[in-house]
């Protein structure tokens, strides 16, 4: 893992913030094919979108992990949906600490599939930011956390977590079941026809290219 590593993931993942109309897509599905200089992904609208790579693609994998990982003091993203003004985790990404610090702040994110009620979909957002506090939890649209995770407490198997970012916090209650990944460097050669795949694309006149590939290694399905 390398510093040049975090700095571009971070560049990507703000990018990946950006409205559509305004920068890069996100493109997510199963990978089809792919080669030296491009991948086709087909969503999960059916639709198969070709996306170029260039020297300055950069490439993750993300490995089933579970909620006991997410520790005081690490840097998380998690993307939630809101129910009744109250942040639900729909998935929990652990990242390297290369990445301490990618993105933070609040924006709007996608319509994502809704892990809390299975078939359903839900409206998110993504925030980035460094978790504070964590506890016990009590007890859907979406919104993505990033941030440092300074305090964890179980509660029913869940947890509370409170996520601070210049300018604002989010406490967000992540659920037992919660999808857990953890992110880790990768390269091109990590790609494999059938995996899940998220990919931050930079439009061009030529079409998109990949600035960032995320991947879910062994058919890890990506949610977020």
């Amino acid at each position: 893992m390398t510093r040049l590593f975090g700095a571009v993931l971070a560049a990507g993942l703000m990018f990946a913030g950006a409205a559509q109309a305004d920068g890069p897509a996100r493109v997510r599905g199963q990978l089809v094919s792919f080669n030296a200089t491009q991948l086709v992904v087909e969503t999960a609208q059916h639709e198969q979108i070709t996306v170029a790579m260039d020297p300055k693609t950069r490439f993750a994998l993300s490995h089933p992990a579970t909620l006991s990982a997410v520790q005081p003091g690490g840097f998380v993203g998690i993307a939630t949906k809101d129910v009744a003004g109250k942040e639900i985790a729909l998935e929990v990404t652990i990242f390297p600490p290369a990445m301490r610090g990618a993105g933070e702040g609040h924006y709007p994110w996608d319509k994502l599939p809704d892990t809390t009620a299975p078939g359903g979909m839900a409206h998110s957002s993504m925030t980035n930011g460094a978790v504070s506090m964590a506890m016990p939890a009590p007890e859907v649209t979406t919104s993505m956390t990033n941030g440092n995770v300074n305090l964890a407490n179980a509660a029913g198997g869940g947890k509370i977590l409170v996520l601070s970012y210049k300018g604002g916090t989010q406490r967000i209650f992540v659920p037992a079941k919660a999808p857990v990944v953890a992110l880790s460097p990768a390269d091109a050669s990590a790609l494999t026809v059938g995996d899940y795949v998220f990919v931050v694309a930079l439009p061009g006149p030529n079409g998109l290219t990949a600035a960032f590939v995320n991947e879910g290694a062994d058919g890890l399905k990506l949610h977020n």
